[in-house]
């Protein structure tokens, strides 16, 4: 198997894939598997946003009435206006995401391929320090994409390569280059 077929096993595009992108065009398949992915992360999101619905109400409705001492006089909107809230900022933040992740606009770069591990400090879950979280990205001609350690075994660092991905950051083909 040439290298060039393993980057279209790797990334999931055809060969009909790659010459529409070369002339500019993203394909009608490339454009289903993005908006299936933005699909996959609307829903993931929605669960959660339910999920923290019912546990922020059922948590709010417990605090206010053994806060009433038995008595339930508060309103269901004082009592909903946290959770309300919450819910409010995940959906903006649904919005904005699917917005960016849907862009299809084609964009290409090419370069030496550069390898490098990202370090971030990601809070605890219980905010009671930070822990190192690890991450690989994939820099090419000042872009740079997140991608999983796999791919190296089949591209090599200093490699010169071709990368049409969208405005949502998704390498869609690729191909490499003569030096």
């Amino acid at each position: 198997m040439s290298m060039n077929e393993k980057l279209q096993q790797y990334f999931k595009f055809t060969h009909h894939d790659l010459q529409a992108n070369q002339q500019g065009r993203i394909t009608e398949i490339q454009q289903s598997h993005i908006k299936a992915k933005v699909q996959r992360f609307n829903s993931r999101i929605v669960f959660f946003i339910a999920i923290i619905s019912v546990i922020a109400f059922g948590v709010n409705f417990a605090v206010r009435l053994a806060s009433a001492g038995g008595g339930f006089n508060n309103s269901i909107t004082n009592m909903a206006l946290g959770p309300v809230i919450t819910i409010l900022v995940l959906i903006f933040f649904m919005a904005f995401r699917s917005n960016k992740k849907s862009d299809v606009s084609l964009k290409k770069v090419e370069g030496a391929v550069n390898f490098v591990w990202v370090e971030r400090q990601v809070a605890n879950m219980d905010r009671t320090g930070y822990k190192t979280e690890k991450s690989l990205e994939m820099r090419v001609g000042g872009a740079s994409f997140n991608v999983n350690q796999n791919l190296m075994d089949i591209i090599n660092q200093g490699d010169n390569i071709r990368l049409y991905y969208t405005g949502g950051g998704d390498i869609i083909s690729a191909e490499f280059v003569e030096k």
